[in-house]
């Protein structure tokens, strides 16, 4: 699997949830500052909760683009051989199920279709990356109360 085109995909896809969280909070900062949202009770708290959205899209937006920014300058090391590290694709079965794994800095939890399969992006923090890291190829894994892994390949 090319490690750089699936980057591409990952950024793209972040790219677009960049969009959507930006559409959002200015649609939340709109409602806030409506002059239709303003109390007409103490009990009207429309205005206040629509504040409280924007608030919380603004700074999943600042966190976002903070890790667009790491993906970009993010240079992808080799795994031919080397324990599991941060830029490793690791392939996996858990529970008879496989899995694919981009183990990256940021960005957890995004998923991407890419060559016709599915790759979650996970990260040394993640309970899942934790279990990973520095295991190698044929190595078990445990996860998860009784669940036990094996990495069938890392790139």
């Amino acid at each position: 699997m090319n490690k750089p085109a699936l980057l591409r995909v990952i950024i793209a896809e972040l790219e677009a949830d960049l969009r959507r969280q930006q559409a959002a909070n200015q649609q939340a900062s709109a409602g806030a500052t409506d002059g239709e949202a303003r109390a007409e009770t103490k009990w009207d708290t429309c205005g206040l909760e629509s504040s409280y959205l924007a608030r919380g899209h603004a700074l999943q937006f600042k966190a976002l683009a903070s890790d667009l920014e790491d993906l970009r300058t993010f240079m992808i090391p080799v795994f031919s051989g080397l324990p599991v590290g941060i830029g490793a694709l690791i392939e996996t079965e858990l529970d008879k199920e496989k899995m694919i794994c981009f183990l990256l800095p940021c960005a957890g939890g995004t998923e991407v279709s890419f060559e016709g399969q599915n790759v979650s992006v996970i990260t040394p923090a993640s309970p899942i990356g934790a279990a990973l890291m520095d295991k190698k190829q044929g190595d078990r894994f445990s996860f998860r109360a009784g669940s036990i892994g094996k990495i069938l390949s890392v790139l």
